[in-house]
């Protein structure tokens, strides 16, 4: 009996531990709290992921639509300037025509001007000529008499 009562003893002395080396760090608790915990540490983690892969698709979002913008403000440089050049050419061709009308009534006004001075050269040239031989015909007459 005596060696019962000293097991006894000895038994409420010793400090039974379920895991081995316990850490004063360590925190016990049960496994279903464990298992949530887990769960939430998880849910967490691919939460920082998605985040994460969110804001480098949305880099990549605003990459490419700073391309596209890009793209616009030079299709619209580039229509402006087409327009620009459409206007130049009509302003070009608009005086051009103005030059052709100008030159067709300078050249109707010219014609005009060359068919008087043919007409006044041709009366001239006759007038002349006919002076010359009327004066020949008069050189003549007086002296042949």
């Amino acid at each position: 009996m005596k060696q019962l009562i000293t097991f006894i003893i000895l038994l409420f002395s010793i400090t039974a531990y379920a895991q081995p080396n316990p850490d004063p760090n360590t925190v016990c608790m049960p496994t279903s709290v464990a298992k949530k915990i887990a769960e939430d540490l998880l849910i967490g983690d691919s939460a920082k992921a998605s985040l994460y892969i969110t804001i480098e698709q949305l880099g990549i979002t605003r990459d490419k639509l700073s391309f596209k913008d890009s793209i616009i403000v030079i299709g619209k440089i580039k229509e402006l300037n087409y327009n620009e050049m459409i206007k130049n050419e009509q302003i070009q061709k608009k005086a051009y025509m103005s030059l052709f009308e100008e030159s067709k009534k300078q050249y109707a006004d010219l014609s005009k001007q060359y068919r008087r001075y043919k007409v006044k050269k041709t009366i001239t040239d006759f007038l002349f000529t006919g002076g010359i031989i009327a004066v020949t015909g008069a050189f003549i007459y007086r002296y042949t008499k």
